[in-house]
């Protein structure tokens, strides 16, 4: 009774913390294991807690049942932090929804927390799904834009990062062959336009939001890519902030509205991506 009682107390006090983002978890009908991915220490304590930590809680709907939380142990559970890595949640037949908060603490400049989906009980092993969390810029800074990047990543398919500082970056060899870059922001989705740089030295065409930018499952790795604003696009002023972490351990950039981010070294794969869209136009 202890711990059901202390439940109450522990999100009062989280709701206080600044940077807490919220993400809704469509989930297919199965077991999957939601865990922190990586190591993920502390990295320090609010108001008596540590953090980062992240919540995960059922969405129930009128017609459906909701999903079911347990930790990796078999009891009831919906927190991952510290020391708990991992809880398995079971979808129901008609398929489920979660609601999973991250709570990043003060440090706007910490690393992103990198949250896994796996599914655990179907017959052949799936790809992981990622969903990333980046602590929000202080109040006073030009607002940046929040951004969905969608990466199709050697070996693992489409993987999706959600306002973290960096996209991509999963492993040694695991390079990007196609990104999709897709601002919350509607101004910005019409005015912002990317293009890439594929391992054979061509350059695509500047391709608007929500576009794929690259080849999927050819085994041909991007080396590079550039973001801007497109002209002529009446009320926005928006800049375009990017860098690029390549197979060779090499880091270009940041670079800035269209100039090309590639590495220092010949042919070196593009592995991780980060993206920063800030709107001028609203200081």
């Amino acid at each position: 009774m202890r711990q059901r009682d202390a439940a109450p107390a522990i999100s009062a006090e989280l709701s206080a913390v600044p940077n807490a983002v919220a993400r809704l978890v469509d989930l297919d009908p199965g077991l999957f294991a939601f865990s922190i991915a990586g190591i993920t220490p502390w990295r320090g304590m609010e108001r008596g807690l540590g953090l980062p930590a992240v919540h995960v809680a059922p969405v129930k709907s009128a017609q459906d049942a909701a999903i079911e939380i347990t930790t990796a142990e078999g009891r009831p559970g919906a927190w991952l932090g510290g020391r708990s890595t991992t809880l398995l949640v079971r979808s129901p037949v008609r398929g489920g929804r979660a609601l999973v908060t991250a709570y990043l603490g003060h440090d706007p400049a910490g690393p992103p927390l990198a949250m896994t989906i796996r599914r655990i009980d179907a017959a052949a092993e799936l790809p992981a799904r990622t969903v990333s969390f980046a602590a929000q810029a202080q109040s006073g800074a030009p607002p940046e834009i929040g951004l969905e990047i969608v990466l199709h990543i050697r070996g693992r398919g489409d993987v999706y990062f959600f306002d973290s500082g960096w996209a991509g970056r999963v492993g040694p060899g695991s390079w990007i062959e196609a990104f999709t870059i897709l601002p919350r922001h509607a101004l910005a989705a019409a005015a912002i336009e990317y293009k890439g740089l594929s391992a054979g030295g061509v350059e695509t065409a500047w391709l608007p939001s929500g576009s794929a930018c690259g080849t999927r499952g050819r085994n041909l790795p991007l080396l590079g890519f550039a973001v801007r604003q497109k002209a002529g696009v009446a009320g926005a002023r928006f800049d375009c902030e990017y860098s690029g972490a390549f197979e060779s351990g090499a880091v270009s950039g940041p670079a800035r509205n269209g100039a090309p981010c590639v590495s220092s070294a010949n042919t070196d794969p593009l592995e991780g991506m980060q993206v920063r869209i800030i709107d001028r136009s609203a200081t």
